[in-house]
């Protein structure tokens, strides 16, 4: 006969109860995920993508290698004159672009997967640092956060997302470095860097400082000199800043030793004001990517970061996990402690290891008070990415200029009307005319009887103007026409498309043969 133990019994049931919640949970964060995941492919379900000044620059780059120049050393210039990120990202999206046909809409379905594979990457380095729950927490947070990019309000993808996606890797290469001492682990780490830098150089570069700097000491501190030989190995990713250099008589290391001692020779310099700029940087701008530009929920949970990483109980290995990255986040600010104020992209790659270590908290703080932590930071990045789905206006006609499909739907207005070949220029304040240059360039191939001549005066010439108020006479974008491209003539047809004008124009030989200011696409030229 057997005995039935009613404490057995019960110990049993409860395990099945415990084990019966946790699945419960984990289903429920695994389908508030992939909810995110589709929140964020809300535009491309539209049509549309973000497609402002540096996507659209990207793409007339990416053109440019697909069709004329496959091979280039430089990407994109930066704001440093002389100075260019490296072309990475343009090789990682070219095998897209050409297999899209330039389609900026099929090419936003290829940065979806890039946004998963960040997702997967950010699961596998939380998971390997703590344990699975942690990385379903860390993925949850930033599938929520990146519904919308913070700052940009759409998706945004550009050079700098690629370092986005890369630093948790590093993070995870370097930390195994520290722990294992192996030198696998600190070649990797420095080759991941050295891409990180072809992604964007404001942020690569002192990382790197800081990483060498941590290294050396750490090198010297455990006798592993030998270890050395491996930092040349950088030198392979960097290798077409190196090779660009060379064949351009060190422009770009002329032109950052030159921008580093303009800014350090600067009479106005006030270390006390650079000093609040940057504290309120390291509290306030680089959270705020995490908190949706809430400045008031960054101050909170910065201090508290960096708060619970000093103060809670945290074993050993862990600890030194979290004071590493302290090491990094706040170096990073101090290298840049005489230089200008940063764009949000410049530190944007901290995130997803913010994100990581913050819900790493969750093994070491009673779960109520992280919940009270956690929780209100999810809803509040969830409420942020659905109301901005929920506000942003659907009609076409109506979006504004960094929207492909209102670019796509003015080139068509153009194309239509015009039924023969046609000239065309374009005009915006700031003179950055990629956007809607792209979208005539690219509803060529669908209008192939018509023959469109970018930039030259032909019989039947139109003119975009951007941003030139209805009924308002603007004197600059008329300066334009008048001065540059020698139209004097008043437009033969108007048509106003929410932000653009679109100007006709039947000129006549005079007016043709006249020309147009030589250096009128100067701000256009890419490199």
């Amino acid at each position: 006969m057997f005995v039935i133990n009613p404490s057995v019994n019960c110990c049993l049931y409860g395990d099945l109860i415990i084990n019966s919640m946790k699945f419960k949970i984990n289903l429920f964060i695994f389908a508030v995920i992939i909810l995110n995941i589709f929140l964020s492919a809300y535009w491309l379900f539209l049509g549309d993508i973000r497609f402002d000044v540096d996507i659209s620059r990207d793409f007339l780059l990416i053109e440019e290698m697909a069709n004329i120049k496959p091979f280039t050393l430089i990407g994109s210039h930066t704001s440093i004159g002389g100075v260019f990120h490296g072309p990475l990202w343009y090789y990682l999206n070219l095998p897209a672009f050409v297999l899209a046909k330039g389609d900026p809409v099929l090419i936003g379905w290829f940065w979806w997967g890039l946004s998963i594979a960040a997702l997967v990457i950010i699961y596998i380095v939380t998971q390997k640092l703590f344990n699975k729950q942690t990385a379903a927490l860390a993925v949850l947070l930033y599938s929520a956060n990146a519904i919308i990019n913070p700052v940009y309000g759409l998706k945004m993808f550009f050079p700098p997302y690629g370092a986005v996606v890369l630093f948790p890797l590093f993070f995870y290469l370097f930390i195994k470095y520290f722990f294992d001492k192996k030198p696998k682990f600190l070649i990797l780490a420095l080759l991941v860097l050295g891409c990180i830098i072809q992604f964007e150089m404001a942020f690569g570069i002192p990382v790197l400082g800081l990483t060498f700097m941590f290294l050396v000491y750490f090198i010297y501190k455990n006798r592993l000199t030998r270890h050395m030989i491996f930092f040349p190995v950088i030198l392979l990713p960097l290798s077409t800043f190196i090779l660009f250099d060379l064949k351009h008589n060190f422009l770009q290391s002329t032109s950052l030793l030159n921008y580093f001692q303009l800014q350090l020779q600067k009479s106005d310099f006030d270390l006390a004001l650079v000093i609040t700029e940057k504290v309120k940087g390291i509290f306030a701008d680089t959270f705020f990517l995490l908190t949706q530009d809430n400045r008031i929920l960054s101050w909170i949970y910065s201090i508290l970061f960096v708060f619970l990483t000093f103060k809670i109980k945290i074993p050993s290995k862990t600890k030194k996990i979290y004071l590493i990255f302290i090491y990094f986040y706040f170096g990073y600010w101090l290298v840049h402690l005489s230089f200008k104020p940063l764009w949000s992209s410049y530190y944007w790659p901290l995130l997803p290891v913010i994100i990581m270590l913050f819900a790493g908290f969750v093994n070491y703080l009673p779960r109520k008070i992280f919940l009270l932590m956690y929780l209100p930071l999810l809803i509040w990045n969830m409420y942020i990415g659905i109301s901005y789905i929920k506000d942003s206006k659907i009609e076409v006609s109506q979006r504004d200029k960094n929207s492909w499909a209102f670019n796509k739907y003015v080139a068509e207005i153009v194309y239509r009307d015009a039924k023969a070949d046609f000239g065309y220029f374009i005009f915006t304040p700031e003179r950055w005319i990629y956007q809607q240059w792209y979208a005539l360039k690219f509803m060529q191939r669908q209008y192939t009887e018509i023959t469109a001549h970018p930039f030259t005066k032909q019989k039947l010439t139109y003119l975009l103007l951007v941003d030139a108020l209805e009924n308002i006479e603007d004197p600059i974008s008329i300066g334009w026409r008048i001065t540059d491209l020698k139209i004097n003539q008043e437009p033969k047809e108007k048509q106003r498309v929410n932000i653009i004008e679109i100007q006709k124009y039947h000129l006549t030989e005079d007016e043709i043969k006249s020309g147009v200011n030589p250096y009128l696409l100067n701000s256009t030229f890419f490199r």
